[in-house]
């Protein structure tokens, strides 16, 4: 929830799941609007209360995201990969 704020450490993340960790990943863009062609990841960000989805991929511009999302979005890809 703090992906957006501060830098995540590999401790933060270490023993989420991979389900977790893509949610985690993409919760980043889901909180810039992003409408997810997934359904699986649709109807989880529509569950939130929080979320607007407003951009879809042909229209999201990833320089929305600030250096804490960015450097947090390589460490969950990196940490995904090694699962």
């Amino acid at each position: 929830p703090y992906s957006s704020e501060r830098l995540l450490i590999e401790d933060d993340i270490r023993n989420l799941s991979m389900e977790q960790l893509t949610l985690a990943r993409n919760e980043i863009y889901a909180r810039h609007g992003y409408i997810f062609k997934n359904q699986d990841l649709n109807a989880y960000f529509l569950s939130q209360l929080w979320y607007l989805p407003e951009f879809d991929s042909e229209t999201f511009d990833s320089s929305v995201f600030n250096e804490y999302e960015n450097a947090n979005l390589q460490l969950l890809v990196q940490l995904d990969t090694y699962k």
